[in-house]
């Protein structure tokens, strides 16, 4: 006896075929309206969007709606939010893992005091970490951390950086769960640069390849700079995506 499908499956099913025929980038109907299209409930369309993205279909940006994607071997992530590099790694179905990671004290040059608004060689904590998506390197990240602006300043932050449980958190998570109030909003430029000997034994790639540089200066709840960071994205695996309404 055949087993009848269940509403999810059919569901999935003709979903999965018309996103095939879909161009890169196609936003899909609301999960209303989808509900109204197929007779299911919000649960089932949920479920099926999920399995749609989890197999790197499709990619959700909350308040935006869901999109086409065609190659589920990169990345995908839009950078109107402010989510931790694991998080990102891990909403595309890969494991998230972090393959570098070290940290020093500084004396803050010229450009990171401004950037941060601190006096020129004040101590600062930089961080660098490379995050990998299935083992494979996606991204150097360097952020310069205010460390003076922390109860405890550089010797606290270096200490919390040494304990195993750093490396389960983003800095984000760090600074709001042990330090102060969490990072509210970042301003972001987006550079090209050429890769230097050093990172492309990082990342993986060939020296003097072009690579995205995001540079960003994160603020708390107050508006005091806590962050700026330098992250150099491996665009071979991560793809970055814009969403722009018109008005």
């Amino acid at each position: 006896m055949t087993r009848r499908k269940t509403l999810y499956e059919i569901i999935y099913k003709q979903l999965e075929n018309e996103i095939r025929s879909m161009t890169d980038g196609t936003q899909l109907p609301s999960i209303e309206k989808l509900c109204e299209t197929f007779g299911a409930s919000k649960t089932v369309l949920r479920e099926v969007m999920a399995a749609l993205e989890k197999e790197g279909m499709v990619v959700r940006r909350q308040g935006l709606g869901t999109f086409v994607v065609k190659d589920s071997s990169l990345i995908h992530t839009d950078i109107g939010y402010l989510r931790g590099l694991t998080k990102i790694i891990s909403s595309s179905g890969k494991t998230p893992s972090l393959i570098h990671d070290s940290f020093r004290v500084v004396d803050s040059d010229l450009d990171v005091a401004d950037k941060l608004e601190l006096s020129v060689s004040e101590k600062l904590v930089v961080s660098e970490r490379v995050y990998a998506a299935d083992s494979v390197p996606a991204i150097f990240a360097r952020t310069y951390i205010a460390s003076t602006r922390i109860p405890g300043g550089p010797d606290k932050v270096t200490a919390v950086l040494r304990s195993p449980k750093s490396k389960e958190l983003t800095l984000f998570d760090l600074l709001e769960e042990i330090f102060k109030d969490p990072i509210k909003y970042a301003l972001a430029e987006i550079e090209a640069e050429q890769i230097d000997k050093n990172l492309s034994g990082l990342l993986k790639m060939m020296e003097g390849s072009p690579v995205v540089v995001m540079k960003e200066v994160h603020r708390d709840v107050m508006n005091i700079p806590m962050l700026y960071s330098e992250d150099y994205i491996n665009t071979d695996v991560f793809r970055i995506h814009v969403i722009r309404k018109k008005i």
